[in-house]
């Protein structure tokens, strides 16, 4: 089919859009109303009106000294601010949100105030101080807001529940049960459900049925008045969104790549491209690996397309004459039906599809684009006649493209920090293949496989099953899995796929080809495709642009990145009800925002201390207040080595926190630090369960927190190469006590006092 007849196909979409855009202009061009309902010209007395003194201050504690909800602030902290101030104050009733409402017992200047703000925000314990706000807006300003409010068209809620268990579970991107969705439909009168976890703990709640604004505020005041229930407020639209990038692709601007819209201000449920490519369309210091059936040539891939390799063992299998060599053209898939198991196959152009969903060149245009323009595009052959390949062709030819070695193939001389594999078939996973994969992980590469398309549980398929890929579910253009997809309640996460077989051939996913049904022909086109292997490239793409502007992530951040910042299902679908989707459908705009974050976020550095008395170390994150009450030798007897590593303070993405135990002197006089959930898991129930049978060795043990700091977890018992190991090692005495090093210099000077090493527990950051 030539390139024009593919592309005359959707004139159906085309109109449906064009009418929807006109629709969109007309409305905006209604004539505004003349004259204000109400007069908001500004009174002749306004300058009067500003406060000339503050009497009130709003403050808020930090999470473990912040009272309780509704509680006011008393007995010595109260003591404390009085002290810090220099102010005789009083506590009004705390606000909505739990501030606590200082009220001086002399009202002060506003110059006054902010000095009195800028103590208390020097406070340790005090996360944020300000001024009380008054509303200074005018009744016309007022009226006419609420008018608007109220013609507006309303489809979601923010909502927050008193319970701290769904707090918890919205700030861990948790989902909740369908009885809270019964809760707020019968409370609202309304078909209500849960769509997503939000900041603070709340919840987004879409309407089945779009409502007005002042049939919205009543629902959100029903919402509130039921037990249960903190607040709830309606969500409205607001204008000067987040920028958007659109690139001159025709067709692009035509509306024919749907699997990269916005799924919240656009039609269709795509990857919420346009938002990220104003922040980044990619970078050439990225390698992405497509393992596959090899690229053929076309002028929205070739300029990017660095040597890559042949794979297939059999020559007849790869059609090019030879076995394995550094040429991975895709010569063609087709086959006979003697060939291909009965049925005769047609070249499918699969690998050329799969790289142009990734990766086809932008703004240059003409024809189309992917997710990322910019990053290179390294073919791996796999895939041969009758578009099927062998396990060890694939499981090789993956490893290759992370930097792996294999016996008589060249060295990679551009591993692929993303690899994309849109390829399984039955049986579970292998060892052979799990510790490829493992080895993969550990160079730092994403690999990402399609969970396949039999309408199947993904777990009995292969590589879908394997541990550390992300395994990727299809969806449809309206936020549905997609009809043939596999599923698995392992599955990470979702992308669009397409399902041509439920809507129209416009609904599957557009991209790359050659024209011929056999061997390449030259010429090239566009078309549209279903599958898992669609959808796979989507969650590639993202991961490459992460990489484009945050090079230092690893695999397990960038997979918890794309998890954590995903956009929810249809309301109705069975992913929503299932939970066999992954955590959502991958959004590129938010995921490279919060990578962008995590660049922000200073590491701290680890220090140990030496007690020479007790010949015991110990380490502290700068962060904690040990470090000050061991340099000032209020806790006397430590000295710093000058040994440090550096780790997070806090929670990230993908970050594994390190657990502290306090070993009382009975038992050692110590510290214990780890990693592991699980062995921080065993030594707590030991040291607090009676019933453990551990607990004599145990008990006494004190945990004192589950987050010292944070670095990154190991991968059978080693760091990703942008991480730095960390030893533990055991003194063998009974007076219990580790070092942990990062320096292999002291980790040897230690074996050879008699210290036991432990292996690498902990990952640090460079």
């Amino acid at each position: 089919m030539s390139l024009r007849n593919r592309l005359q196909r959707p004139a159906a979409r085309r109109a449906i859009r064009c009418a929807c855009i006109a629709a969109v202009v007309a409305a905006a061009s209604t004539p505004a109303i003349a004259t204000p309902l109400v007069d908001d010209s500004p009174p002749a007395t306004a300058k009067a009106q500003v406060a000339s003194t503050v009497s009130r201050l709003v403050v808020r504690f930090r999470p473990g000294v912040q009272p309780e909800a509704g509680a006011r602030l008393a007995g010595r902290q109260l003591a404390d601010l009085k002290m810090a101030l220099g102010r005789d104050i009083t506590v009004d009733a705390p606000t909505r949100t739990g501030d606590q409402v200082l009220v001086l017992a002399e009202p002060v200047t506003p110059t006054e105030a902010k000095a009195l703000v800028k103590a208390l925000r020097m406070r340790p314990d005090v996360l944020r101080a300000d001024v009380e706000r008054v509303s200074r807006t005018t009744p016309g300003a007022t009226a006419r807001a609420k008018s608007s409010a109220d013609a507006a068209t309303i489809t979601r809620f923010i909502v927050q529940f008193d319970d701290p268990a769904t707090r918890a579970a919205a700030a861990n991107n948790r989902k909740l049960s369908v009885d809270h969705d019964r809760l707020l439909s019968a409370a609202a009168g309304v078909d209500l459900r849960i769509a997503r976890a939000a900041a603070g703990g709340a919840w987004v709640v879409e309407s089945a049925t779009p409502v007005s604004g002042a049939r919205a505020r009543e629902i959100a005041a029903a919402l509130e008045a039921t037990p249960g229930i903190r607040y709830a407020v309606p969500d409205r639209p607001k204008r000067a969104h987040a920028a958007t990038y659109h690139p001159n692709d025709p067709l692009y601007q035509q509306g024919y790549l749907w699997n990269l819209d916005d799924p919240v201000n656009g039609t269709y449920y795509g990857v919420d491209a346009a938002q990220a490519w104003a922040i980044t369309v990619g970078s050439s210091s990225i390698t992405a690996a497509i393992v596959d059936s090899g690229i053929t040539a076309h002028p929205d891939l070739t300029a990017r397309v660095v040597p890559g390799y042949d794979f297939i063992k059999s020559p007849e299998d790869a059609r090019d004459g030879d076995a394995r060599d550094p040429v991975a053209t895709d010569w063609g898939t087709y086959g006979s039906a003697d060939e291909c198991g009965g049925t005769s196959e047609t070249s499918s152009w699969h690998g050329s599809h799969v790289a142009g969903t990734f990766g086809a060149s932008g703004d240059n245009g003409s024809g189309m684009v992917g997710v990322d323009w910019r990053a290179r595009l390294m073919p791996v052959r796999v895939l041969g006649r009758c578009g099927s390949g062998s396990t060890v062709d694939i499981t090789e030819g993956m490893l290759w493209a992370a930097g792996g070695s294999i016996p008589g193939v060249p060295a990679n001389p551009t591993p692929a920090r993303v690899v994309n594999l849109s390829i399984g078939g039955p049986g579970e996973c292998t060892t052979f293949e799990q510790e490829a994969f493992d080895e993969a992980l550990s160079r730092g590469a994403l690999v990402v496989v399609a969970a396949g398309n039999d309408n199947d549980n993904a777990d009995g398929y292969s590589p879908a099953s394997c541990y550390g890929v992300s395994t990727v579910v299809a969806t449809d253009p309206y936020g549905y899995r997609a009809s043939y997809s596999n599923y698995s309640a392992y599955a990470d996460i979702s992308a669009p796929g397409g399902d041509s077989s439920r809507y129209t051939e416009t609904d599957g996913v557009l991209s790359t080809v050659d024209t011929s049904s056999s061997a390449p022909s030259g010429n090239y086109a566009y078309d549209w495709k279903n599958g898992t292997s669609m959808a796979a490239p989507h969650v590639t793409g993202v991961g490459s642009l992460m990489l484009s502007v945050n090079s230092s992530l690893t695999p397990s951040q960038m997979k918890g990145i794309m998890a954590d910042t995903s956009s929810y299902f249809a309301s109705d679908s069975v992913c929503r009800t299932q939970e066999n989707c992954g955590a959502g459908i991958v959004n590129a705009y938010y995921a490279v925002k919060e990578a962008i974050r995590m660049l922000s976020v200073p590491p701290v550095a680890v220090i140990e201390y030496h007690n020479a008395a007790l010949d015991h170390y110990f380490i502290a994150a700068e962060s904690q207040p040990d470090v000050p009450a061991l340099d000032s030798g209020a806790i006397p007897g430590w000295s710093r080595t000058g040994r440090t590593f550096n780790a997070y303070p806090g929670a990230e993405s993908g970050m594994s926190s390190v657990c502290r135990f306090y070993i009382p002197p009975a038992k050692g006089n110590s510290h214990f630090y780890s990693s592991s959930t699980s062995e921080c898991d065993a030594i707590y129930d030991a040291a607090y369960n009676p019933a453990n049978p551990a607990h004599g060795t145990y008990a006494g043990f004190i945990y004192e927190t589950g987050a010292a700091f944070h670095v990154d977890r190991t991968v059978d018992d080693t760091c990703p190469p942008t991480r730095v190991p960390v030893w533990r090692l055991w003194n063998r005495r009974v007076d219990t006590n580790h070092r942990y090093t990062t320096d292999l210099g002291i980790r040897s000077q230690m074996l050879a006092q008699g210290y036991v090493d432990e292996g690498i527990v902990m990952c640090a950051l460079p």
